[in-house]
């Protein structure tokens, strides 16, 4: 089942339809779907789909070849192996001249390991025969950092000649929630927190009944696919996985500040920096300061993969205790009893992302060059205060807060966000966005009418995906 991705979709199909030359560059870290999204793309279309491996040059032509004589239709042309990645290149810009044919070179990054000219070949191709074909030429790779330098950098044969470049990133949750049409609302919301966007784990949910069924067959049994998952991807893409180990359990415990983190880890601060950098650039971690703030003293540091912070929550810990009891034992003394504090911080994620989408569609009006969190003091009561949801432009301000408790929201609530939000309003338009679990009084639904004042429950939150 192929859900979402429809931004990305529709852009590689209308440059498909214009019939000319195309160069389009798609990457992003492992298990974001990207052979699924070109898989569906090349559906119904006259294709080359080869995914290199880790072999030497010679046995990658061979697979090449291999690949061009079964899927192109007319291989009375053709019958041999190419002598070399020349003659290949060659024998697509004859057909290419004639019909559209989309080339994929997926996990180029192994090919170019091989074989470390074929950049250069590539370049030599594009600029002297394939931008004169209806070739649409599409290469792959889950080594963000390599696709960054040696096929989008500057210092690449290839640099200048891409067409379009798309970094796939996770799913939205309003995505992501159409994995799961069967599930009750709270828990296609409950499935995101734990899966975030990334397709293959949502896919891996999908086949269960309901979210515990899931958590039980996919991260608490040890013989599961999800089990040793951010360990395993940490080995797979890290150098020091244990170090990197380490960063993360002490960002799971709130140890958020660089200094916090250099005495969890027993590491320098300085040393740490390119270690974040490393898991900022594979987006499990992120860099934050409050909205509007310059202040780097203030900068911390969080997990942003779902999958890593429910790991670190509930897995990394009682790994010993899943050596020896059952994964439903383990749900209902483990993880039921402290869920809802673990959703709640998801929780404001997706009332972001909600807002995103409003002002996406036009929903809401105001376009905010910003928005975020906020972390300060507040200066009359000398306390630190917090705001949910802050986004801003230089004439306007939207405040939020997100209760996921199983009591409705009050006008307390209201005037608390009101208050709060005077320490940053600066004169601006305000609008106030309250998103709750359990509903609202009527005192505040009144209160709210004929003001901006924005009530959002559960429904609102998984209706937009529709």
């Amino acid at each position: 089942m192929f859900v979402g991705r429809k931004k990305e979709i529709n852009e590689l199909k209308k440059r498909y339809k214009s019939s000319i030359f195309q160069f389009v560059v798609i990457y992003g870290r492992r298990r974001i779907g990207k052979s699924f999204l070109i898989k569906h793309f090349i559906q119904k279309t006259q294709s080359v789909y080869f995914v290199a491996t880790e072999q030497n040059e010679k046995d990658l032509l061979k697979a090449f070849s291999l690949s061009i004589k079964e899927q192109i239709n007319n291989q009375k042309e053709f019958v041999g192996d190419f002598t070399d990645w020349e003659q290949a290149f060659n024998y697509l810009a004859n057909v290419a001249s004639k019909k559209r044919l989309i080339l994929v070179i997926d996990e180029f990054p192994y090919l170019a390991k091989s074989y470390p000219a074929i950049s250069s070949v590539l370049q030599k191709f594009i600029d002297e025969k394939f931008v004169n074909t209806k070739l649409f030429l599409i290469l792959c790779g889950s080594s963000m950092s390599f696709m960054e330098k040696q096929v989008l950098g500057y210092e690449s044969p290839l640099y200048g000649r891409r067409t379009a470049q798309i970094k796939l990133k996770q799913m939205p949750y309003y995505e992501a929630i159409n994995f799961f049409p069967k599930w009750k609302k709270e828990e296609k919301l409950f499935a995101y927190s734990v899966c975030g966007g990334v397709p293959q784990y949502l896919s891996l949910f999908s086949k269960y009944k309901n979210f515990k069924d899931g958590i039980m067959n996919e991260l608490l049994n040890v013989d599961a696919h999800l089990y040793e998952e951010p360990e395993s991807l940490l080995k797979q893409e890290l150098r020091e996985p244990s170090l990197y180990n380490s960063i993360l359990f002490a960002l799971a415990r709130g140890r958020n500040k660089l200094n916090e983190l250099a005495d969890a880890t027993g590491k320098s601060s300085n040393l740490l920096v390119n270690y974040l950098k490393n898991l900022i650039s594979l987006e499990i971690v992120e860099k934050k300061l409050p909205v509007e703030e310059n202040d780097v003293k203030k900068t911390i540091y969080t997990i942003k993969d779902n999958l890593y912070v429910f790991w670190y929550a509930f897995i990394h810990c009682y790994n010993s205790l899943l050596q020896v009891r059952a994964p439903e034992e383990v749900f209902e003394k483990i993880i039921k009893p402290y869920f809802s504090e673990y959703f709640g911080k998801v929780f404001e994620e997706i009332c972001i992302q909600y807002l995103m989408k409003k002002m996406e569609t036009g929903n809401i009006s105001e376009l905010y060059e910003h928005y975020g969190h906020w972390w300060g003091t507040n200066p009359q009561k000398r306390q630190s205060e917090e705001i949910d949801i802050v986004m801003t432009n230089k004439s306007n301000i939207l405040l939020g807060e997100c209760k996921w408790q199983n009591k409705p929201i009050g006008l307390e609530t209201f005037f608390r966000l009101e208050e709060r939000g005077n320490i940053i309003r600066n004169n601006r338009d305000v609008c106030y966005y309250l998103f709750s679990k359990s509903g609202f009084e009527q005192s505040l639904i009144e209160y709210s009418k004929d003001k901006k004042i924005n009530l959002i429950g559960i429904d609102d939150l998984v209706s937009i995906s529709e």
